[in-house]
C-alpha cells in the first residue's frame, strides 16, 4: 500500500507505505506524482515513512514488462520501517541519481531537517 500523506514540507512529496507495494501503485500514486512535483518546482523531493509491515514490491507484478524504475529525484529520505530497510537504502544508495538517506521513526525530525537542506 502507497499512500499520500500531508506534505512535511512545501514542495516534498510526502508517503506513507505499508505492506507489498505493487507497480499499480507505482504507476497510478507515485509518478504522477513525480511528474505533477517536476512541473511546478523543477525539482522532487520524496519523504517516505515505513511501518515494520512493509515488505517490498510484489515480484510477480514486476516481472517481463512491468519493471519499475524511479524517475529522477534530486532528494529521498526513508524513515522507519523494517530493519532490511535501512540496509537496503545504505547499500544502494550510492547508486541512485539522487541524495538518499534512511532515519529510524524515532529520528523522523533529523530525517525532515536533513531532506530541507
Amino acid at each position: 500500500m502507497l499512500c499520500q500523506i500531508p506534505d512535511i514540507a512545501k514542495g516534498v512529496i510526502s508517503l506513507f507505505v505499508s505492506g507489498r507495494l505493487s507497480t499499480q501503485d507505482y504507476r497510478t500514486q507515485l509518478q504522477p506524482l513525480i511528474a505533477q512535483y517536476r512541473e511546478q518546482t523543477g525539482k522532487v523531493f520524496l519523504y517516505i515513512e515505513a511501518d515494520v509491515l512493509l515488505e517490498g514490491w510484489d515480484v510477480s507484478s514486476l516481472s517481463g514488462g512491468d519493471k519499475v524504475q524511479l524517475p529522477h529525484f534530486d532528494a529521498l529520505v526513508f524513515v522507519g520501517g523494517p530493519d532490511w530497510v535501512g540496509n537496503a537504502v545504505n547499500l544502494l544508495g550510492p547508486f541512485m541519481q539522487g541524495e538518499v538517506a534512511w532515519f529510524p521513526l524515532e529520528q523522523k525530525q533529523q530525517a525532515i531537517a536533513w531532506l530541507q537542506q
